[in-house]
């Protein structure tokens, strides 16, 4: 049976590897539905995966890559050391999403301000 331990390692790797996808395809201006058409999955798929419910299958992984011009490595990369709180980690990677979906929104070189978290 896996150690509690290595399920949070996993939780970790599948929430960073999912901010990093949907970070890179708000880069492209794409939309979930764009990517999943183009690797040949569902969109709900595709939502599943940036918000790290399901370990991406590693040939996914690298079509993914490949379409976002990026490299697995890229979308990978964890930090050495994970930060004290999974929550703390996913709700600023969140937030740093969110600022980028307005700012690309907004067509404009100024970031909009978000609400901070109370």
């Amino acid at each position: 049976m896996p150690s509690t331990r290595n399920i949070d390692d996993i939780h970790t790797r599948n929430t960073t590897i999912g901010v990093n996808i949907r970070y890179a395809r708000l880069l492209k201006n794409m939309s979930e539905s764009d990517l999943a058409h183009q690797v040949g999955v569902n969109s709900c798929y595709i939502q599943k995966c940036e918000a790290g419910q399901i370990e991406i299958p590693p040939p996914l992984l690298q079509d993914i890559a490949n379409i976002l011009g990026v490299t697995v490595s890229s979308i990978a990369h964890t930090p050495k050391r994970a930060p004290a709180s999974n929550r703390s980690y996913l709700s600023k990677a969140l937030d740093a999403v969110n600022q980028l979906e307005n700012f690309i929104e907004t067509k404009q070189g100024k970031l909009v301000k978000v609400g901070t978290p109370t």
